[in-house]
């Protein structure tokens, strides 16, 4: 089975959707598999010597002249969507997508041969353009060294959370809880992600005097999480939100960290991770405080609880053998 990889660059969509499965399924001998990572060299590959072509979203600039050309060559594409195409007003990325990238992500779907989503939620969305569409949820490579780092010694208590400059509404749920509870108990909270600029200046502003963990390329990302004790991920409970993946529990199980997250999708789907502690949104403080008084012992049980949960649920070699089933079904037209 020869597949050909579409990439722009190298982001964190397509580093956790289609580097590290793909380069996992060739080393365990599925597949064939070969990468373009340059948009301006998409129309001047053979696109016949493939069995099927795989790419995340859409297809930048030249979108439409290259599904025009996958389609000439008579060459299966699929298409692997992460997040809702749909976003809220409030999100940086708004009007980009308004002024296309939206319809071209929709056309993309409609178009496929078959779509890979990363949940139940996202595939009802998918269903309106492609029925052909298969779940497979985001996995990690647990051996890649960012996801196993020397955590630093501290006689603090160390709380975290890790993401982009996109979450500021999301933030606003816990920053009131975080510096009511520095009141009353000695931890430092981390803000891991910061690349400057005036949004990521509102994130900070939030907090009284967190840490700040600066913002690295996408294979040392997962270093964060070697500086804290425990976790927090709020989400806003809204439809963009709850057709995302619950990709921060399983970035938390790489470093063993219990996980405190809102009580919405699509973090319900790790509803019997004991590892993990739902908050309502107008229970953050309490949920906080509650990880907060927790022994050392506790929460260090609380994580390896959450670590084997994900391990087990979000195997990286099962997914990628269940890709091989689905990317033979896709190409044998099943």
């Amino acid at each position: 089975m020869n597949l050909l990889l579409l990439c722009d660059g190298m982001n964190g969509v397509i580093y956790h959707r289609i580097a590290t499965p793909h380069l996992r399924m060739q080393l365990m001998g599925l597949a064939n598999v070969d990468v373009c990572q340059n948009p301006a060299e998409f129309l001047d590959i053979d696109y016949k010597a493939y069995d099927l072509i795989i790419f995340s979203r859409w297809l930048g600039e030249k979108h439409y002249d290259v599904l025009k050309k996958i389609a000439q060559s008579g060459t299966k594409y699929a298409v692997d969507v992460d997040d809702y195409w749909a976003l809220p007003r409030y999100n940086p990325a708004y009007q980009a997508y308004r002024k296309g990238i939206k319809q071209a992500i929709k056309d993309a779907m409609h178009y496929a041969d078959a779509v890979i989503a990363t949940t139940p939620h996202l595939q009802s969305k998918v269903f309106e353009f492609n029925r052909n569409c298969y779940i497979v949820p985001n996995a990690l490579d647990y051996e890649h060294e960012q996801w196993s780092q020397d955590k630093p010694k501290s006689y603090n208590l160390r709380i975290g959370w890790v993401g982009g400059v996109t979450h500021y509404e999301d933030l606003k749920l816990v920053n009131e809880a975080i510096n009511r509870l520095q009141f009353d108990y000695d931890f430092e909270f981390y803000i891991c992600g910061y690349t400057g600029g005036e949004e990521w200046d509102k994130i900070v502003k939030l907090f009284n005097n967190p840490k700040i963990v600066g913002g690295v390329n996408t294979f040392e990302y997962g270093h964060a999480y070697k500086h804290l004790d425990f976790v927090i991920a709020p989400l806003l409970n809204e439809s963009f939100n709850n057709h995302k993946s619950e990709l921060k529990i399983l970035e938390a199980s790489a470093y063993n960290l219990p996980i405190v997250v809102s009580n919405c999708y699509p973090y319900k789907y790790c509803e019997n991770n004991l590892g993990v502690l739902f908050a309502a949104n107008d229970k953050w403080e309490d949920r906080i405080e509650k990880m907060i008084l927790m022994s050392d012992e506790s929460r260090q049980g609380m994580g390896q609880l959450n670590a084997e949960y994900c391990r087990k649920h979000y195997n990286l070699e099962h997914w990628c053998r269940e890709r091989e089933l689905i990317y033979k079904k896709i190409i044998n037209g099943d």
